[in-house]
């Protein structure tokens, strides 16, 4: 497989992802493991009927049946997705995906991997070296006019880049919200590999500047009137957990976060949440985010997924179409001396044998996540695809 990013990504990985351990316990309910299976829908009562003219018909008392299944979370949602950049004030581009007309459909965006690395890497790499991940999105489409559409701020781990989560950020922005992710100067890909992350901005000041930004878009030729700025969610991988935990439970207004494959960094948001983690992750125990769990107060939910390493969350694994190892692509570009069995590993870890498949775990990854942000926005009344059996196998879900 063509994955240059863990390549670059040393040791330090490690303390960037992990964070202190909370001694702190929470109440769960029994967990539950299922197999592909629709939501559970509460059932609907038919209002009794009545002969006589003028009568009052009862309400029900029933809840009404879910907008959608478990299933259907897991699945495209009913947007095309629109995507564009935008610059911070500070510098720095920002990535925004965002439901778009139904005219835009069919388009798609291409990145290449090559674009984050320093100049003298990138320029190491074969011009047919395939580095890149396609989505279905189209560039500078118009957005969607039944608009405004909530906010999720994505944060990326180390030695990452804005981009790296694209296929779920695609997804979200298919069920109505917008997403955006900066590159965070403290360990994105360049400062990462160029030794230059010390003394640069803290990474939640660029989730701040991101927020105030998508909040002020009056006259924007695209995303004028498409951002409700008033409905903010977080999610972050690895290291970028721990980075929307600090701002879930500094800043006012947040509704809730995602955290993949983290842990809470001795911080304990007073906000729902959600914890995903891989059962074989050999970054991030597995444990430090059950302790994660355990701290954060309800509700909270933990999936734990079997088979399933530190990369089966972003887009690494299904960079360049997953044709060619690791140590080839080091070789290939001559660094093949210079990477040792760590980063091998890291490089594998939740791509390769034997890890399953990340086709496999997504739709588990993409059901819970829809699931969790349209409850805190208040799209859905209660949550749905949180609970029921997920439609992704081997899946453990705990909540509180």
């Amino acid at each position: 497989m063509r994955r240059l990013l863990p390549l670059f990504v040393t040791a330090t990985l490690v303390a960037a992802a992990c964070g202190s351990d909370s001694d702190s316990t929470a109440e769960t309910t029994a967990t539950t493991e299922g197999q592909p299976a629709a939501a559970d829908a509460p059932g609907e009562t038919t209002p009794s009927s009545t002969d006589e003219p003028g009568a009052t018909v009862p309400e029900s008392t029933e809840p009404a049946a879910p907008a959608v299944s478990a299933a259907e979370l897991a699945a495209t949602g009913p947007y095309a997705v629109g995507v564009t950049t935008r610059a911070l004030p500070e510098g720095g581009d920002v990535e925004i995906w965002y439901p778009a007309d139904e005219s835009t459909r069919g388009g798609t965006d291409t990145y290449q991997l090559r674009t984050y690395l320093p100049e003298g890497l990138a320029g190491l790499m074969p011009a047919d070296l395939d580095d890149s991940l396609t989505i279905d999105a189209t560039r500078d489409g118009p957005a969607a006019a039944d608009g405004p559409f909530p906010l999720v701020l994505e944060s990326h781990g180390a030695a990452a880049y804005r981009q790296i989560s694209s296929n779920l950020a695609h997804h979200l922005a298919s069920w109505g919200m917008v997403v955006a992710a900066t590159d965070h100067p403290s360990r994105d890909t360049v400062n990462f590999i160029n030794g230059t992350t010390e003394g640069q901005p803290p990474a939640v000041e660029q989730l701040r500047s991101m927020q105030t930004l998508l909040g002020s878009l009056d006259g924007d030729p695209i995303l004028d009137g498409v951002v409700d700025a008033g409905r903010v969610a977080l999610g972050g991988h690895s290291a970028g957990g721990g980075t929307v935990a600090q701002l879930a439970a500094e800043d006012e207004g947040i509704l809730g976060y995602v955290s993949y494959a983290s842990d809470l960094r001795d911080v304990v948001p007073d906000v729902p949440s959600l914890f995903m983690a891989g059962e074989d992750d050999m970054f991030v125990e597995v444990a430090n985010t059950e302790a994660a769990f355990e701290a954060a107060p309800s509700p909270s939910w933990l999936w734990v997924f079997a088979d399933t390493g530190h990369q089966a969350f972003p887009d690494v694994c299904l960079i360049g179409g997953g044709d060619a190892t690791i140590n080839e692509i080091a070789v290939e570009i001559g660094l093949g001396d210079f990477v040792d069995e760590g980063l091998r590993q890291l490089a594998s870890d939740g791509c390769d044998e034997p890890n399953r498949p990340v086709q496999e775990v997504w739709p588990g990854i993409f059901q819970g996540t829809t699931g969790f942000y349209r409850w805190v926005f208040g799209i859905d009344p209660e949550p749905v695809g949180l609970d029921e059996s997920v439609v992704t196998t081997g899946v453990t879900v705990t909540s509180k």
